[in-house]
């Protein structure tokens, strides 16, 4: 079942100011420094790092659909607004810094097959190695991690293999190449900005023409590939942002991804390190010299990028994601995306600082958390047979619901009401808290109905607020939602 995302009605209805939008949804409001909106749960009952892993071992996952994703936290640069888990690689013991994170990486995964066995029967789809900048591993590194995966676990004949860069990354094109030789069938770039004032304030260690370059290096090789850009950044304009998108656009693009700026504090959250702009007397200075574009004005970044895409064709699937019509099979959606969000499939999750969650046993959900610290990390996989894990979440009953629900709608892909029903025993029509919270986002414009009443999709207002809506209808009103599921089915 595929959805209409893109019609007269909806585009119309998108045209109106995304200001006034917001004046009429107050609740989405989310300050700058207070968005950090993240599909994975902040709830659910907290397992430590031994509980967790006994839970891991008696998931039923043989068979099943899943997602296998690697961090490599190096980068050779470290921008200011990022709060990832990252470090600056060394510029003098580089071969050995990288041999050193393949074999921890490669350590852990293997750790999981010998002591969990059904991660290798799992159905391996979609792969995606990102960071930090995986990118910095060079073919041979990637070689060897792609040829462990496939001597390792369950990788389906057409899984998608997603490699993560940045246009200094992709700059030659032998290097991409050779990476499609290695087997990576898909690309992600992050470009954010074209305009040199803002890559420099960033630390961003590339020019336009290099970014240039690397996306005509990309096309060459006749494999899909998305470009990430920002917006809600320092130096900014509407002007500036709506001319990126549009050499973008006249590149044609496959995917082009679009990102507000998050400055909240991902470290205190335990899913990521504290970025420069995270650190107080650094934010205030920057705040009192008003540098950061205020929430109006970021909204009509986005607002302007967005009426270039429509106007080209493109469709968002995921949210966010804007991808040309035909790019990708079943919903015109990356695999990695299908996986993950608009299935929730369990996603096997490997380095320093990854998360990843088990599911599609039973109607909870165990989200994994590694530990982020870096050093300590890679000094724990070259000395220790046990697994980094930091501590899991438990969650269940409309925690699970609620989280499932956060990535169907991410996904911008039909939220089926008879799927939901048949793995949680809830009717998103008739049963509470759902029943609500659809109607209210129907009544908003925020949520249609599709396939005669059978699925829901957001609508292109409801994709544009998408993210502070999962965090407060899905998350906070359903997640968070006491009274007990009626498990029917």
């Amino acid at each position: 079942m595929n959805a209409e995302v893109c019609n007269s009605t909806n585009v119309m209805k998108y045209a109106a100011n995304l200001g006034v939008l917001l004046d009429r949804h107050p609740e989405l409001k989310i300050a700058r420094d207070d968005y950090n909106i993240n599909v994975t749960a902040n709830y659910g009952e907290r397992l430590d790092a031994k509980e967790l892993f006994e839970r891991y071992k008696r998931h039923h996952g043989a068979g099943r659909a899943a997602h296998l994703y690697y961090h490599f936290p190096l980068c050779d640069y470290i921008c200011h607004f990022c709060n990832y888990v990252k470090q600056l690689a060394s510029p003098t013991t580089r071969q050995a810094q990288l041999d050193r994170w393949t074999d921890a990486l490669i350590k852990e995964s293997t750790l999981y097959a010998r002591e969990v066995p059904w991660v290798t029967q799992a159905r391996i789809e979609s792969f995606y190695i990102g960071g930090g900048t995986a990118a910095i591993l060079s073919p041979d590194h990637l070689k060897r991690i792609l040829d462990h995966v496939h001597a390792t676990f369950s990788v389906t004949p057409d899984c998608e293999l997603n490699i993560e860069g940045n246009p200094d990354n992709f700059f030659e094109y032998e290097k991409i190449r050779r990476l499609a030789e290695v087997g990576f069938n898909r690309f992600s770039v992050g470009v954010q900005s074209f305009t040199p004032e803002v890559n420099s304030f960033t630390n961003r260690g590339h020019s336009p023409e290099m970014s240039v370059q690397a996306i005509m290096n990309l096309k060459e090789i006749k494999m899909p590939f998305n470009v990430d850009m920002m917006f809600g950044l320092p130096y900014q304009t509407p002007d500036t942002v709506s001319d990126d998108i549009r050499t973008l656009v006249e590149m044609k693009v496959p995917t082009i991804t679009i990102y507000r700026l998050r400055n909240a504090d991902r470290q205190s959250m335990g899913i990521g390190n504290k970025a420069a702009w995270n650190v107080p007397k650094i934010r205030n200075r920057l705040i009192k010299q008003s540098l950061f574009p205020s929430l109006e004005t970021t909204y009509e970044m986005r607002e302007r990028a967005v009426d270039h895409l429509l106007k080209a064709g493109y469709q968002p699937s995921p949210c966010g994601w804007w991808s040309l019509p035909g790019t990708y099979p079943e919903g015109n959606i990356p695999r990695v995306s299908r996986n993950k969000w608009q299935r929730f499939d369990t996603m096997l999750a490997f380095g320093p600082g990854a998360y990843g969650w088990l599911t599609g046993a039973d109607q909870n959900a165990l989200q994994t958390h590694n530990s982020s610290d870096i050093n300590g990390y890679l000094h724990h996989m070259e000395s220790s047979n046990e697994p980094p894990l930091a501590f899991g979440r438990l969650l269940s009953g409309h925690q699970a619901v609620g989280t499932a629900l956060g990535f169907a709608y991410k996904s911008r892909q039909p939220i089926e009401i008879e799927r939901f029903k048949n793995e949680y025993g809830v009717d998103l029509v008739n049963d509470e808290p759902y029943k609500s919270v659809f109607s209210e986002l129907q009544a908003k414009g925020l949520l249609q109905p599709v396939a005669g009443g059978a699925a829901f999709v957001p609508t292109l207002d409801g994709e544009a607020l998408h993210e502070e809506l999962i965090s407060v209808y899905l998350h906070e009103r359903i997640g968070s939602f006491t009274t007990a599921v009626c498990n029917k089915v």
